[in-house]
C-alpha cells in the first residue's frame, strides 16, 4: 500500500503558514502538570439541538432526532453527505454518487433540496456538495418537519450547524491521504483578536476516489466572527466559500433479459470501478458556493431574549455529463434499463453557468412566563425566504452512440445547445408560534403552529410556458410528554406537513400542463420512549406513521388522449419503528447505533395494481453501529468500527426485482501523542473492510428512469493532525 500526497502549491503555503503561530510565541518554562478532567472525544452524547424548535434538552424532547458532531465524523472518516448517512439507519442515500450532488431520504422520503434544509436555522439550498470541515454537527429531524420549516417533504430536516470561535486560542493542522493518491490539507484556527473571537478553516484537496475517470479537487475557505457588544447583546458573522470540481459517475441500470422493453435483471460481472463518465470530451462537474451571515442576539431580561438573523447563499453550477440512458440497439427500445447484452445510450450533457441566489432572514422571541397557575416557555417569530434560478438559455442533450458496460466504446461530443432551460423564482413569508407548558411536575404539553405564504413562478428561456401561483397552507404540531422518574420520558405526537405540486409543463403529456394542484398535506403521529440510562447515554425508541399524498395521473377515456394529473390520487403510508443508542456506555466505550423497521406502501393509486406494492428503493430492514473502544493498556489508542446492514430494497414498482441484502464493515484506529511538545492525532481507516461489491441503492428517478449504485470499493485512508 502506498500513499502518494498530490497537494497544490496553496495547500503548501497552508502547511507551513501552519507553524507561524509557534513561532509567534515564547516558550514558557518550567510547566507544571496540568490534568484535564474534560470529555474525552469521540462526544456522542450531544445534550441539545437546535432543530427541534422548542429549546429543551433532547432527553425531554417529544421527537426524534439524530445529532452527528465533528468528532464523530473525523472518527469515522466521513468524507461526504453520503457517509454521514451510514451513521443512522433512518437515512438513506437518493441518487447519490461520487462528483455529483448528494440528497438524503429520512423515513423513506426524498427531502427537497430547498425545503428541508437549514444552516445555523436559516434556509438553505443543498443543490451543490457540502463541506464537512467546518461543520459542528448536523441536526437530523426525523419526521414531519412542517412546523420547523414550513413547506417541505414529510421525512425530516436537516440543520448544518458549523462552527463558532472558542474561548482559547488553538492552531489545528490535519494532513490526510488515501491509498489512490488523494491528499488534502485542513488548517482550524481559532484566535481572540481583541473583543472579536476568529474561528477560521481551511481546505485544500486533491480528490482521487477508486472509480475510474474521476479525479478532482475541491477548497474550502470558512471564516466565522463572534463578538460580545454588550453584556446582553452578541454579534456573530459566518462567511464561506466552497468550491468543487470532480467529474461524476452515473449509474447502470437493469438489463432486459426477456427482450420486452424493460429492464427486469440486475447484472453481474460489471468492473466495481466502471465509470461511464470516461469520454475523452467529458468534463466535471462544477460547483461553487459562497454563503455570508450575520445574526444578533440580546437578552431583554433573565426570562426573555430576542434574535435577528439573515443569510444570502450564491450557487455557480456547471452541471456536465456523458449520460447513459435507455437503450436502442434491441429489437424493442429499452426504457427503463438496459440491453440484455449491456448495451446503453450514452448522451452528451451540459447545462453550464446554473446560477441559483437565495436570501433568508428569522426574527424571533424566546421567553418564559407563567399563566393559569403553569410554567409556560414560548418562541414567536418571522422569517422569510427569496430564491431564484437563473439558467443558461440552452443546454445540450444529444444522443452521441451506443457504449456497453463490459466494453466500454469511444463516443464522439456532440456540445450543440438544444434544449431550453426553465428560471424560477420563489418567495416565502410565514409565522410561528410554539408554547411548552408544563401541566404538572411530570406532564410537559408542546404545541406550534406556522402559517405560510408561498408564491412560485417559472418560465422558459425564451418566456414560454410561464406559470405562476401563489397560496397560503397552515401546518401545526402538538406533543404530549410524560416523566415517570427523572430519567424517563414518554411522548406521544402529531403533526403535518405540506407539499405544492405543479403539473409539468408539458402540453405534449398531460392536459392540464402547468397547473398548480392544491396543496397536498402529509399526517404523522409518533408515539415514544427516552432513557437516560446513564449522564452520558441516552436510548430512545420511536413508532410512527406518516401518510403522504402524491398527484397521479388519470388516463383520458380516449385511448390516444392525454393523461390529467390530480392532487392527492395516490397516497403512501409509512409505518415503522426506530430504536436507538447514543453516549459512553462506560469510561473506555462509545456508541451511535441505530435500528429502522419500516413498512411503506402505496394505500391508494390510480392503478390498482400499485396499491400494496412496496416503495421503490426502500429497505424493511437497517441497521447502523458505530462503536469507538480506549484500549485502556496504551493510554491514546482507540479503535472503532461501523456496522451497516439493510435488506429489502425494491428496485422495480410491481416488487419483482430486489437489491439482495448488503452489509458493510468500516474499521479504524487512533493514537493520540505528544510530539516535539505538540499533541498529535494520528488515524487510519478502513471503508469497507471486506471490498464486498454489492448493489447500494436503486433510485426511480422523476422523470421514470431506474439507477443502480454500487458500493465504494476498499478504500484505506490515514491522517495526522496537530495542534499547534
Amino acid at each position: 500500500m502506498a500513499f502518494c500526497l498530490k497537494l497544490s502549491p496553496l495547500a503548501l503555503a497552508l502547511a507551513a503558514s501552519a507553524s507561524l503561530p509557534a513561532f509567534a510565541q515564547t516558550a514558557p518554562q518550567n510547566l507544571q502538570p496540568v490534568t484535564v478532567t474534560g470529555r474525552t472525544a469521540p462526544l456522542l452524547d450531544v445534550e441539545s439541538a437546535d432543530v427541534t424548535g422548542f429549546g429543551v434538552p433532547l432527553a425531554k424532547s417529544p421527537q426524534s432526532v439524530t445529532v452527528l458532531g465533528a468528532d464523530l465524523l473525523s472518527a469515522s472518516a466521513a468524507q461526504t453527505l453520503s457517509s454521514v448517512i451510514k451513521l443512522d439507519a433512518s437515512l438513506a442515500d437518493s441518487y447519490n454518487t461520487t462528483g455529483y450532488i448528494e440528497s438524503v431520504s429520512i423515513r423513506g422520503f426524498l427531502l427537497d433540496q430547498s425545503g428541508n434544509f437549514t444552516r445555523n436555522g436559516l434556509a438553505t439550498s443543498n443543490i451543490a456538495p457540502i463541506a464537512l470541515e467546518n461543520m459542528e454537527r448536523i441536526e437530523v429531524l426525523k419526521g414531519v418537519a412542517g412546523l420547523q420549516s414550513g413547506v417541505s417533504a414529510p421525512g425530516g430536516l436537516v440543520n448544518y450547524v458549523t462552527k463558532v470561535p472558542t474561548k482559547d486560542s488553538f492552531v489545528t493542522a490535519a494532513l490526510s491521504a488515501n491509498d489512490s493518491g488523494g491528499a488534502k490539507l485542513h488548517l482550524d484556527v481559532n484566535q481572540q483578536l481583541g473583543a472579536v473571537g476568529v474561528r477560521l478553516n481551511l481546505v485544500d484537496e486533491a480528490l482521487r476516489p477508486q472509480f475510474d475517470q474521476a479525479d478532482g479537487s475541491r477548497q474550502l475557505l470558512s471564516l466565522a466572527l463572534a463578538s460580545a457588544l454588550s453584556p446582553a447583546t452578541s454579534v456573530t458573522a459566518n462567511l464561506e466559500y466552497h468550491r468543487k470540481s470532480q467529474p461524476s459517475v452515473p449509474g447502470l441500470g437493469l438489463l432486459d433479459s426477456d427482450g420486452d422493453g424493460v429492464g427486469d435483471t440486475l447484472p453481474s460481472g460489471v468492473n466495481p470501478l466502471l465509470n461511464l463518465n470516461n469520454q475523452s470530451w467529458s468534463q466535471p462537474f462544477e460547483s461553487s458556493s459562497t454563503t455570508a451571515e450575520v445574526a444578533l442576539n440580546h437578552s431583554l431580561n433573565a426570562n426573555w431574549s430576542a434574535r435577528v438573523a439573515v443569510n444570502t447563499q450564491r450557487l455557480d453550477i456547471d452541471d456536465r455529463l456523458a449520460f447513459p440512458d435507455g437503450c436502442s440497439s434491441a429489437a424493442n427500445y429499452v426504457y427503463p434499463g438496459l440491453c440484455a447484452n449491456g448495451d446503453v445510450d450514452i448522451y452528451d450533457y451540459r447545462s453550464e453557468g446554473e446560477r441559483r441566489d437565495l436570501w433568508s432572514w428569522d426574527a424571533r422571541l424566546d421567553g418564559k412566563f407563567q399563566a393559569l397557575g403553569l410554567q409556560h416557555a414560548t418562541r414567536i417569530g418571522l422569517n422569510g425566504r427569496s430564491a431564484s434560478a437563473d439558467l443558461a438559455p440552452m443546454q445540450a442533450y444529444n444522443w452521441v452512440g451506443i457504449t456497453n458496460i463490459y466494453a466500454p466504446v469511444v463516443l464522439p461530443a456532440d456540445p450543440t445547445l438544444t434544449s431550453l432551460n426553465t428560471d424560477s423564482r420563489e418567495r416565502a413569508l410565514a409565522a410561528y408560534a410554539t408554547l411548552t407548558s408544563d401541566l404538572s411536575q411530570n406532564v410537559q404539553s408542546f404545541v406550534g403552529l406556522r402559517s405560510t405564504r408561498l408564491k412560485r413562478s417559472s418560465e422558459r428561456s425564451d418566456g414560454s410556458r410561464a406559470v405562476s401561483y401563489e397560496q397560503t397552507v397552515t401546518t401545526p404540531w402538538a406533543g404530549l410528554a410524560w416523566s415517570p422518574n427523572a430519567t424517563t420520558m414518554l411522548y406521544a405526537s402529531w403533526g403535518q406537513g405540506v407539499e405544492l405540486e405543479v403539473v409539468p409543463n408539458r402540453a405534449d403529456r398531460f392536459t392540464n400542463a402547468g397547473q398548480v394542484l392544491p396543496a397536498l398535506k402529509s399526517d404523522q403521529t409518533e408515539i415514544g420512549m427516552k432513557w437516560q440510562a446513564n449522564p452520558r447515554l441516552l436510548l430512545t425508541a420511536a413508532a410512527f406513521s406518516v401518510d403522504k399524498p402524491y398527484g397521479d395521473d388519470v388516463p383520458a377515456a380516449d385511448p390516444d388522449g392525454l393523461p390529467t394529473q390530480v392532487a392527492g390520487a395516490k397516497t403512501a403510508r409509512h409505518r415503522g419503528l426506530e430504536l436507538a443508542a447514543s453516549g459512553r456506555v462506560d469510561a473506555a466505550l462509545s456508541l451511535q447505533a441505530s435500528l429502522m423497521a419500516l413498512d411503506a406502501e402505496y394505500t391508494q393509486a390510480v392503478d390498482p395494481t400499485l396499491v400494496g406494492q412496496r416503495v421503490t428503493n426502500l429497505p424493511r430492514l437497517k441497521a447502523s453501529m458505530f462503536a469507538d473502544y480506549k484500549i485502556a493498556a496504551l493510554p491514546g489508542l482507540s479503535l472503532n468500527g461501523l456496522a451497516t446492514f439493510e435488506n429489502g430494497k425494491t428496485v422495480t414498482v410491481d416488487g419483482s426485482v430486489e437489491l439482495p441484502s448488503a452489509w458493510q464493515l468500516d474499521a479504524g484506529l487512533s493514537y493520540t501523542q505528544r510530539m516535539a511538545g505538540k499533541a498529535t492525532l494520528w488515524r487510519f481507516n478502513i471503508e469497507n473492510l471486506t471490498n464486498r461489491a454489492y448493489w447500494r441503492e436503486a433510485p426511480t428517478t422523476y422523470w421514470g428512469g431506474v439507477y443502480l449504485f454500487p458500493a465504494s470499493p476498499r478504500t484505506l485512508r490515514a491522517s495526522v493532525t496537530v495542534d499547534f
